[in-house]
């Protein structure tokens, strides 16, 4: 019984939506559809690419650092690998990659061109995989930094013994035009933190190295700043060096990969307790630009989202008209037995409606946009001009994110319709019979 009654309340509220004997209820209901349409539409696509901006930018993250860095809660200079369990850590299930690194501040000088640089020391089978460098080398390769580079015995120098002893380098690409440093050159590094005592200690005040090879990555961080060398060779250039380090295997620091970077807390959090040391995960080091994504991303959400309530306005003003043009139906209801309830649902059911079709139809029309933007249609109908912008959008799918839109949209058009059924619902049943 009350599935036969909500029913015809269903199909009476339809027959208001299309109210083929009003034009203007009819063209100001349309009107109402067609304003949450358009609002979730437009939710739906910005959403969507400010989710694929933001998966976007977490690969160019992924793509430029480890996922997590471990240093020396205590000292700047660094640890022992014999005073971490690193053997053992690269065995842990969620662990995919872990590397020993050393950084230390330099100056690297060509003939009359100086740089100040980072001297980035790996271990020549690992050779650096986290920041992605093995992937990117334009000339020589990590794994042949201790070959010298020979040449034919015709343009051999004299001291080519010399230069065949020297340690190898490879300098990212911006880095080697800065200094004008072509492959099988020698630079000269010079170390501005050494004293005197480290330099009796064993430390190097400036050292000559060959340039074995050249990087390019596309960060500009790297490219122009990154000097690549052998962990025992960038140990000689880091403050406080004596012979100590060399014999405890010191290092700056761990890279680490992990199989899901999304739960790097938990497991850095963890790590942290095991081994008492400073550990920062790739959330740390971009914390301000993840934090203004999100706030973009919400921000912009919540300005359109007033479109839908803009909507919703309009579904409480056609209803209310809906109520003052049809006095005279809901007389007649409410003389054939309807009551206040009835009365209240025909109305809401009303506004639900509106809101439902208004909903999917935008639904419809956004998903169907982005689904535009991430396939190749454009390609073939728009100008060359316009498909290299939209080839620059990304797109990503929400689908948690579009229940949410969808249901939000809906329940507004519900609580726009409130009002106005509340007030048809108190309308005397004779009140409107003059009007008929």
């Amino acid at each position: 019984m009350l599935t036969k009654r909500f029913t015809y309340i269903l199909w009476i509220a339809w027959r208001q939506l299309i109210a083929p004997k009003n034009k203007n209820l009819s063209f100001m209901t349309k009107i109402s559809v067609l304003g949450v349409a358009i609002g979730v539409a437009t939710l739906v696509i910005v959403l969507s690419v400010m989710g694929g901006l933001e998966n976007n930018l977490r690969h160019k993250m992924f793509r430029g650092m480890p996922h997590l860095e471990v240093f020396s809660a205590k000292t700047l200079m660094g640890f022992s690998l014999d005073e971490v369990p690193f053997y053992s850590l690269s065995k842990q299930p969620e662990v995919t990659r872990v590397e020993p690194f050393i950084q230390a501040d330099v100056v690297m000088k060509q003939e009359e061109n100086l740089a100040p640089v980072t001297l980035f020391g790996l271990d020549q089978e690992l050779g650096g995989e986290p920041w992605g460098f093995r992937e990117h080398f334009i000339e020589g390769s990590f794994d042949k930094i201790s070959e010298p580079i020979l040449r034919p015995k015709a343009v051999q120098a004299e001291n080519e013994e010399e230069l065949a002893s020297l340690p190898g380098i490879i300098l990212g690409e911006s880095l080697a035009v800065r200094l004008a440093a072509r492959y099988g050159d020698v630079i000269n590094i010079l170390n501005p933190q050494m004293s005197m005592s480290n330099i009796l200690g064993g430390g190097s005040a400036a050292s000559l190295f060959q340039v074995r090879g050249s990087f390019y990555t596309g960060l500009p961080k790297y490219d122009a700043k990154y000097a690549l060398v052998l962990l025992p060779h960038a140990r000689k250039f880091m403050p406080d060096y004596d012979a100590y380090l060399d014999e405890e295997n010191y290092v700056t620091g761990l890279a680490i990969n992990i199989k899901d970077p999304e739960k790097v807390e938990e497991f850095s959090g963890k790590l942290g307790k095991e081994l008492g040391l400073k550990v920062r995960t790739w959330k740390d080091a971009n914390k301000s630009l993840i934090f203004a994504l999100k706030l973009e991303k919400y921000t912009m959400g919540a300005i359109l989202f007033l479109i839908v309530l803009v909507a919703a306005f309009s579904i409480s003003g056609t209803l209310m008209m809906s109520v003052y043009y049809k006095r005279s139906q809901i007389s007649i209801l409410r003389s054939l037995g309807l009551d206040e309830k009835g009365i209240l649902w025909l109305h809401l059911a009303h506004g639900f409606t509106i809101g439902t079709i208004g909903s999917l139809l935008g639904l419809f029309l956004g998903l169907s946009f982005c689904a535009f933007l991430a396939s190749d249609l454009p390609s073939l109908w728009l100008p060359s001009m316009l498909q290299s912008y939209l080839y620059l959008v990304p797109i990503k799918f929400l689908s948690t994110e579009y229940l949410a839109i969808g249901l939000s949209a809906v329940f507004l058009s519900l609580l726009a319709a409130l009002y106005p059924a509340f007030v048809a619902s108190r309308q005397a049943s004779t009140e409107g019979l003059r009007y008929l």
